[in-house]
């Protein structure tokens, strides 16, 4: 029972090899997944779980592919 986290951005240090498969993330939402990789859940924007956007309360399946985008900053001060 496996799930695929992919970063993107600015989130990609954040995680081991620049994405990382964890073998017990199904049946935990996307927040305790990011809580036991120590990501926090405010620097996430969006949540797309196998392509589609979702909550970050959605509940992980085996075999999914969640790819975490960061907010995007930037600009004139």
């Amino acid at each position: 029972m496996s799930v695929t986290i992919v970063p993107v951005g600015l989130l990609q240090p954040l995680v081991p090899g620049g994405s990382t498969v964890l073998s017990d993330a199904a049946g935990k939402t996307v927040s305790e997944v990011l809580a036991e990789l120590q990501i926090d859940s405010d620097l996430v924007a969006m949540v797309l779980v196998n392509s589609r956007q979702v909550p970050k309360d959605t509940v992980l399946s085996d075999g999914d592919t969640v790819k975490l985008i960061p907010f995007v900053g930037g600009g004139r001060r």
